[in-house]
């Protein structure tokens, strides 16, 4: 695209404030059914819906510029993962589990897995059927007995096949969003989400995690498989739903320009300053009207310039020191 199209960074700011609010949720989904089927039902879709955007917006589908992966990518990794275990460090007097064993931290999964994706897309986008290939080795990696965990390794496989849709999709004139983008869609987007809360059930919060093999779940080979195959299908479904409906919210378009900074530091807030607090809250509309005025103004305080000026010149610190002989205008040029 030549110009940066508004319409998509008002998804991304709508799926950002979810992403927030099912963080912030998160501990008190086991004393409130309601918030736990809520919180199921974010899952199905929030972060395969970011996937399959951020695949969708890639510049070259065939080929690694290995300079932006680096800049803009692996760098803002390393930074977050070197902030998120400062604080462990600062708070628990330790480094945090994570580390230990040898998995991103927390969130950061994402741009861990971000890495993979960007490289691995060329490789398949050369295949004849690449989406077909990205899904089957994922229902191959899901069913090995191992740490799914460690290294990020069973989340990238299991969301990769977003990726490659999204990819896919920006160059394909019958799959493109913007087929999305009209009053027929928004019908047809709302019966896909109606119809994804009412299966996100099915699934478990395990197996949306996408993070723990199939053994681990005690899912026999073809039920696993029938699981994680239906998954892919409803979970598509209302990444289309959802692309149909919030496309409209404007106003959040601000916010779909700043997902870094936002989802990288509301971590931190939530699990150190919000995760206890929240806990206390006993009836189920409390927690959710609390949740979604404290979502909604973590996510408007993340995406101020101030945070994204205090961001990037921590970034530029930890790249001047991986690349020093890197001008640092080039980098704030890279990271925009």
């Amino acid at each position: 695209m030549a110009l940066r199209d508004n319409r998509l960074d008002s998804i991304k700011g709508c799926l950002i404030f979810l992403v927030v609010f099912g963080h912030v949720i998160e501990t008190a989904t086991a004393q409130s059914p309601a918030l736990a089927r809520l919180y199921d039902f974010l899952y199905l879709f929030h972060m395969p819906a970011f996937i399959f955007l951020n695949g969708y917006v890639i510049k070259n589908r065939f080929s690694v510029d290995f300079q932006a992966v680096f800049y803009r990518i692996i760098i803002p990794f390393l930074a977050l993962s070197l902030l998120y275990e400062l604080v462990e460090l600062l708070l628990n007097h330790s480094t945090s589990s994570y580390l230990r064993d040898g998995a991103p931290n927390w969130i950061l999964w994402y741009l861990w897995s971000l890495i993979f994706w960007k490289l691995l897309t060329p490789l398949f986008m050369r295949l004849r059927l690449p989406l077909v290939f990205s899904v089957v080795i994922a229902l191959a990696v899901s069913q090995l007995d191992f740490d799914g965990y460690a290294f990020g390794v069973m989340r990238t496989f299991i969301f990769f096949p977003f990726f490659v849709a999204g990819a896919l999709a920006s160059g394909s004139g019958s799959f493109s969003l913007r087929h999305c983008f009209s009053s027929q869609a928004a019908l047809a987007g709302a019966a896909a989400m109606i119809l994804g809360f009412a299966c996100s059930g099915f699934f478990g919060t395990d197996m949306l995690y996408g993070s723990i093999p199939q053994p681990a779940l005690d899912y026999g080979l073809q039920e696993g498989i029938a699981l994680r195959l239906g998954y892919y299908v409803l979970a598509a479904t209302c990444v289309y739903g959802f692309c149909a409906l919030a496309w409209r919210a404007r106003f959040l378009a601000h916010m779909g320009t700043r997902t870094l900074f936002i989802y990288g530091l509301h971590g931190l807030l939530v699990k150190y300053l919000l995760w206890q607090p929240v806990q206390h809250f006993h009836a189920t509309w409390q927690t959710f009207t609390v949740a979604v005025v404290v979502s909604a103004l973590l996510t408007w305080l993340l995406s101020r310039d101030w945070v994204k000026t205090l961001l990037n010149g921590w970034m530029n610190v930890v790249g001047q020191v991986l690349a020093p002989w890197e001008r640092r205008g080039s980098r704030d040029e890279m990271r925009g």
